[in-house]
């Protein structure tokens, strides 16, 4: 998704709240950006409201390459005094899912975890993945790679 203001007026008070999947983090990426320094500016909060915690407050051309959000809702605020107005900028945003981590005995395939990314395990020889359901932290799941030996017993 992208969000553009090109060209914008003077006396703005823009804000877009961007709501993700749960359990999913939004990545932020600023294609463009180029706003009167000092006077014409774009906060970005984590989380849902004016009162979350403030990520930047962003004006002229210097911005991050991209931000990611600790939540699943970002808050963007961007507003212009009366006068001079520049270009104004391009924002594109996707969902980022967490990092689902590496099983022990195992490897990770993929670093990319966006929604649609393709990510993949695998165990090292001696092991076999499996699911494993979290019980102390709630309905999660997460892998393991399970050893495949017997286990031997003493008579």
């Amino acid at each position: 998704m992208v969000i553009s203001y090109c060209k914008y007026g003077s006396s703005l008070h823009c804000v877009w709240l961007i709501i993700a999947k749960p359990e999913s983090r939004i990545h932020l990426a600023f294609n463009d950006f180029d706003t009167e320094v000092n006077y014409d500016t774009l906060e970005v909060r984590d989380g849902r409201s004016y009162s979350s915690p403030l990520i930047g407050v962003y004006d002229g051309t210097q911005v991050p390459q991209f931000l990611i959000s600790t939540s699943n809702y970002l808050y963007l605020l961007f507003t212009t005094d009366k006068s001079h107005s520049d270009i104004g900028f391009q924002i594109r945003y996707e969902n980022h899912c967490l990092d689902p981590g590496i099983p022990v005995n195992g490897q990770r395939h993929g670093n990319d975890f966006y929604v649609g990314a393709l990510v993949t395990f695998s165990c090292d020889s001696g092991y076999t993945l499996r699911v494993q359901k979290i019980t102390s932290a709630g309905d999660g799941k997460h892998l393991i790679c399970k050893s495949t030996a017997k286990a031997k017993r003493q008579l």
